[in-house]
């Protein structure tokens, strides 16, 4: 969002510049004027920064509005979408309190990004360089430090943005399913991966752009490339299973109408599983992942719920100690049919067709090296990279991080543009991925299952155009089942 920014993209936080006396006594290091923060640079990037700031905001503001109405839009009904007022309300209070929450959150968010830049960024900097002795493995220590410290003083921010909305937005809507508990627990993880990662990777690429000479950006993107496909390797199989239950998929019915699928396409799967990702929250969502031949389908196990507990949870406790009792010797109805869920994934697999994972791939490869090159050209070219150091209040420090931090700042504004040119391409990328579905005859459970998607998701049923266009990767549902029924009446 918008208070990205102003930060560097490792983060900025408060504290002062100080170090420790032999007896344990705070002293001031340096003073404002070691390290003052100002010029051309910094002014042009500030003058983006608002821009953008008010640019978003202004976006935000437009699609409030149209979640302030009363009156079920047209559009719905004209692509075959039944919602009753009732529940065309719900879902607007839903992306209301949304936007709400986001005029809180980014401009706070936005000032503290601010000082950050002016203020902690280079001071908690000059204050990591006071703890150490010049000499060898200064630059590591001192950059593990001002990352480290970076993270904690922003903690008490995120957090608090985090537990509200988990704890109080999403939990009013009924999305909620975590405990503080289960809240903690998942942050005390994550911090113990970023500095295990951290500690590992930071010094490694800092080790390569001092090492290497001029041409430190190839082995660099080298070095990247080869963390990129370690990792496409190590979240799926190690990280996420810290986080949640994988298991086999239950359903045996299910599971070979999948594995038929699959065989169909000629889609390498080889393992299907089922998570819980119910323990969190009951969105829904299904995915795949995996190297050349060695594919595995995901489902949430939300994917797989009775749609008796989708209903029940609504009522009174009553009403659903009533619901306990009763016994029924007929199976209990899903909330997702097996043709919805088979629909579903054969849009997974258009994805897996049209070789979409290996494009982003592919760019995603050609931005890192271009962002290498042009960091060696902008941030190593003598006295001037220094006076851009100098103007973000890093005085004549020489350090990997820093320089590669402000250079990302400075790359924002051409960023920005690719990040909506991938926004767009997504967006391509998915209509085409519902094609596939529809040549493959199932464009009548994919829009029945979209529906049912959106329903229990609450997606917004009247998004605003420009706020549309700029944010959603996914089309809306109004702007998705259009196509697909078009399409379908093509192939009839």
């Amino acid at each position: 969002r918008s208070g990205i920014w102003l930060k560097p993209s490792v983060g900025c936080f408060s504290s002062i510049p100080c170090t420790l006396g032999r007896c344990g006594v705070v002293n001031v290091a340096c003073s404002m004027a070691d390290w003052a923060v100002g010029g051309p640079y910094l002014i042009a990037y500030m003058v983006f920064s608002v821009v953008v700031f008010v640019m978003e905001f202004y976006l935000d503001v437009r699609q409030y509005k149209k979640n302030c109405t009363l009156e079920v839009p047209p559009e719905l009904k004209y692509v075959g979408v039944e919602c009753n007022k009732e529940e065309f309300l719900k879902t607007q209070d839903y992306q209301k309190d949304k936007r709400l929450f986001g005029f809180v959150k980014d401009p706070l968010g936005f000032a503290w990004a601010v000082f950050n830049l002016f203020y902690t960024g280079p001071a908690l900097w000059h204050f990591s360089s006071s703890l150490f002795e010049k000499g060898d493995y200064f630059e590591y220590k001192c950059t593990l430090c001002w990352l480290f410290l970076q993270g904690w003083v922003d903690k008490p921010l995120s957090s608090a943005f985090s537990l509200y909305s988990s704890f109080v937005l999403e939990e009013k809507h009924g999305f909620n399913k975590m405990t503080l508990g289960l809240w903690i627990s998942d942050l005390a993880k994550s911090e113990l991966l970023s500095y295990f990662f951290g500690g590992l990777l930071i010094p490694l690429l800092i080790w390569v752009v001092n090492s290497t000479g001029e041409r430190f950006y190839l082995y660099a993107w080298g070095t990247c490339q080869t963390l990129i496909f370690a990792f496409m390797w190590i979240y799926p199989n190690v990280i996420q299973p810290m986080f949640n239950k994988f298991e086999e998929l239950k359903d045996e019915e299910l599971r070979k109408k999948i594995c038929n699928l699959a065989a169909e396409h000629n889609f390498p799967l080889t393992k299907l599983f089922q998570v819980d990702g119910s323990k969190r929250s009951s969105h829904s969502n299904a995915y795949f992942f995996g190297f050349w031949k060695f594919k595995r389908i995901v489902l949430f196990d939300t994917l797989l719920k009775d749609k008796d507990d989708e209903d029940t949870k609504k009522g009174t406790d009553e009403d659903k100690k009533e619901e306990d009792k009763k016994e029924s010797t007929t199976p209990r109805e899903k909330l997702y049919s097996h043709s919805e869920i088979l629909a579903v994934l054969c849009h997974e697999l258009g994805h897996w067709k049209f070789n979409h994972t290996t494009m982003m791939l592919v760019i995603s490869s050609a931005h890192i090296f271009i962002l290498f090159y042009l960091f060696g050209q902008v941030m190593y070219s003598g006295e001037s990279s220094q006076a851009i150091v100098r103007q973000f209040g890093y005085a004549e420090t020489k350090s990997v991080m820093v320089s590669l931090t402000i250079f990302m700042m400075m790359f924002e504004p051409t960023e920005k543009i690719l990040q909506l040119l991938m926004t767009l391409l997504t967006r391509r990328n998915e209509f085409q991925a519902d094609g596939f579905a529809v040549s493959c005859g199932r464009a009548r459970p994919l829009v029945t299952g979209l529906k049912t998607l959106s329903k229990a998701n609450k997606g917004d049923l009247n998004p605003d155009p420009w706020y549309s266009w700029y944010h959603h990767s996914h089309p809306p549902l109004v702007e998705r089942l259009k196509p697909i029924m078009d399409a379908a009446k093509k192939e009839k």
